[in-house]
């Protein structure tokens, strides 16, 4: 099987050539990279020529310049390939995650799309030991409106069938457009099924897309709206109870990423009020989440490193 990955290029100078060297280390070797550059203002356009330059499965196109949805969507229309995988700029792959994901496709015909493990990092894999964790059954509406164990878009591979039946992603949506797609999949009965090995490191950093957290509270709601679209909506009781999980979730972000100690406990509080069965499900995760918001308020440094660390 060949892969088609698709990566959207926005100012990457910094992180693009190791991302690409993570691709070029894969132990499978029959993939294409289709790499988007959405009207970059840095040397992107150079470092792309150059990687091209160097290897010919590299195909450059121009972005409409509206995002990393339109970006990927433009991609889209050329892929002919069983396989399509995606891949942002700043993101990084083991080498064996091609290797996997097409053995698991070729002896699950079942399965339309795919995710694996992944492990934060900030600026080198391992400085954080922060894992996703990757439940046993296949996903469906109410688990991506929880935490969504599929976490980024690096993390997707899918059979080309899935785009054909769950449409292409919404360019109104900047953070969380791969819940609302992976939402769009569910309701249409496509089997999402992860795979438990640590397959993809996860950048994070202040002033990332990842860190705007009432934007992806925002995609949060639109993963929603598009649930209700479908005839798709958990009862109302379980959807309170995914939204605290959520609400949780951002609090944790928050204090991994040292933002506003603030910031972490209005998310913590919100959460654990509107359902304090969802928030504090999980074993030590919700006290732990509401002690640690709590607390960054006297030692906010100590705080999130504890918490990195869990």
């Amino acid at each position: 099987m060949t892969v088609t990955i698709i990566i959207p290029c926005y100012n990457s100078e910094k992180t693009l050539e190791r991302t690409f060297r993570s691709i070029c280390a894969q132990t499978m070797g029959d993939w294409t990279i289709v790499a988007v550059n959405d009207r970059s203002t840095d040397t992107t356009p150079d470092i792309l020529v150059a990687l091209a330059a160097e290897d010919p499965r590299l195909t450059i196109m121009e972005g409409p310049g509206k995002g990393a949805s339109a970006a990927r969507n433009t991609a889209l229309a050329n892929v002919t390939t069983d396989l399509v995988a995606f891949l942002d700029a700043d993101d990084l792959w083991e080498p064996e995650r091609l290797a996997t994901f097409v053995r698991m496709f070729e002896t699950q015909p079942d399965v339309d799309i795919a995710y694996s493990r992944y492990a934060f990092f900030g600026e080198e894999p391992g400085d954080n030991h922060t894992l996703s964790t990757v439940p046993a059954a296949p996903l469906g509406v109410l688990d991506l409106m929880r935490e969504n164990p599929v976490g980024t878009m690096s993390n997707l591979v899918m059979r080309r069938s899935a785009l054909e039946r769950a449409g292409l992603f919404r360019e109104d949506i900047t953070h969380g457009e791969d819940r609302e797609w992976l939402v769009r999949a569910a309701a249409r009965s496509l089997t999402i099924s992860g795979i438990d090995e640590t397959l993809l490191h996860y950048r994070t950093s202040i002033g990332g897309l990842s860190t705007d957290l009432e934007k992806m509270y925002d995609g949060w709601r639109k993963s929603l709206q598009t649930a209700r679209d479908l005839d798709a909506l958990p009862s109302a009781h379980a959807l309170k109870s995914a939204e605290a999980v959520y609400l949780r979730y951002l609090s944790r972000r928050a204090l991994r990423l040292g933002m506003p100690p603030k910031t972490a406990v209005a998310y913590a509080l919100r959460g654990a009020a509107l359902s304090p069965r969802g928030f504090f499900s999980g074993g030590a995760r919700g006290p732990l989440t509401l002690g640690s918001a709590l607390a960054s308020l006297i030692a906010p440094r100590m705080m999130r490193d504890a918490l990195a660390n869990r």
